[in-house]
């Protein structure tokens, strides 16, 4: 024992670990325990990857003796003679008895009382304020970010602070502004109402920049709604309709002049840990299967129900775009829209493009355990 009141011991059959604590006890197999070594000899000292297959090894492979030597250090012989070195923190971190410190925090659902958060871009340069507005993208699904450079184009260098800019059928950035003969009601002055981005493609873009280079209109507010919210109020409500947005897979198809772009899944998804990680809703875009009367039954008006409580301003909130604003948004979760504007009174000119979640997650990482954080860089 120590002062962590952490025990290691091995059981008798299969031969596996048991770690306890005054809160926890757990049996971790040996293999898997063998493919967490620290040993330097094992691991890329840059990449941290492995350098040996773990196809290799013994499948009846046995832990022989363990001890806590200098804590947090773990020693432990296995059957074939190997002598592995350990991290108890970063196992109790893995196993979920500790957080693990690069890790973002936890989502919190949000209505319309949320008071929404903006940032200048400078104040981005110190590493502790860019953490902390990362830290705020985690847990409510969207920042702002104030007077950022305006000049046409400059969204690329913008959003390449926080990852890979996505290339669609709509090149690295597409215009919001109004368009003689538009392929799209954004590309209008109508009201846009809660949806999410791109659920005909694969993958689906995971994350969305709106930049603001011009907006001299009234009217034309942004307008953004927690996905999660909206669902743990339907599950409240209605839980075999809710339930049955997570079950049944939607076409979604997109036809245009340079692309037909199809994708199939659910309006409700949840990831690994039971939460949920992703929305698609875009009524002009989703088609049900052909299925039995009381499935599109209850399809029908779950879907109906989450339209009208995307749309309901208890959930929603409201904001302008001026000049240098800079939205950042998770498209997996957020549905986001804007409110009609007169066209003909002046300008609203925004830029967007998409990247993915593995750019802003990695940031937070390295901001997290003290990496150097730099820009992505960007394509010449």
């Amino acid at each position: 024992m120590n002062n962590n009141y952490d025990i290691v011991y091995i059981s008798p059959e299969p031969g596996s670990l048991i770690l306890e604590n005054k809160n926890n006890v757990i049996e971790l197999h040996p293999l898997w325990l063998r493919e967490r070594a620290l040993n330097k000899d094992l691991l890329d000292p840059i990449s941290k990857q492995r350098k040996y297959e773990h196809s290799f090894f013994d499948t009846n492979l046995k832990v022989v003796s363990a001890k806590i030597s200098n804590y947090p250090s773990l020693e432990i012989t296995f059957s074939d003679s190997f002598l592995g070195n350990f991290d108890i923190n970063k196992i109790k971190s893995e196993i979920g008895w500790i957080k693990d410190n690069e890790s973002p925090p936890e989502i919190e659902s949000w209505k319309s009382s949320l008071q929404i958060n903006r940032i200048d871009w400078e104040c981005l340069e110190d590493p502790i304020k860019l953490k902390t507005m990362l830290g705020d993208f985690f847990k409510y699904g969207f920042c702002i970010m104030e007077n950022t450079p305006s000049e046409n184009n400059s969204l690329l260098h913008l959003a390449s602070k926080f990852g890979y800019v996505r290339h669609t059928h709509w090149g690295k950035l597409f215009n919001v502004k109004i368009k003689k003969d538009p392929t799209d009601t954004a590309y209008t002055d109508s009201a846009l109402s809660s949806h999410t981005d791109n659920p005909y493609r694969e993958p689906i873009p995971g994350i969305q920049f709106l930049h603001c280079l011009e907006n001299n209109v009234s009217g034309g507010l942004s307008t953004l709604v927690d996905g999660i919210a909206l669902v743990e109020q339907l599950q409240t409500e209605l839980p075999e309709h809710s339930n049955i947005l997570e079950r049944i897979k939607v076409r979604f198809r997109y036809e245009g002049p340079s692309a037909i772009l199809e994708n199939w899944g659910s309006i409700i998804e949840r990831n690994h840990k039971n939460i949920v990680n992703r929305i698609r809703l875009s009524n002009r875009l989703d088609y049900v299967p052909a299925l039995d009367k009381k499935s599109l039954d209850l399809f029908y008006t779950g879907r109906k129900r989450l339209n009208e409580l995307s749309n309901d301003s208890n959930f929603q909130i409201q904001f302008p775009f001026q000049k240098g604003t800079l939205l950042m948004m998770d498209n997996y979760r957020l549905l986001h829209g804007r409110t009609k504007y007169n066209g003909n009174e002046g300008s609203r000119y925004l830029q967007g493009c998409y990247t993915d979640h593995d750019g802003v997650t990695s940031l937070y990482r390295m901001l997290s355990n003290g990496s150097k954080a730099t820009r992505v860089p960007t394509e010449l």
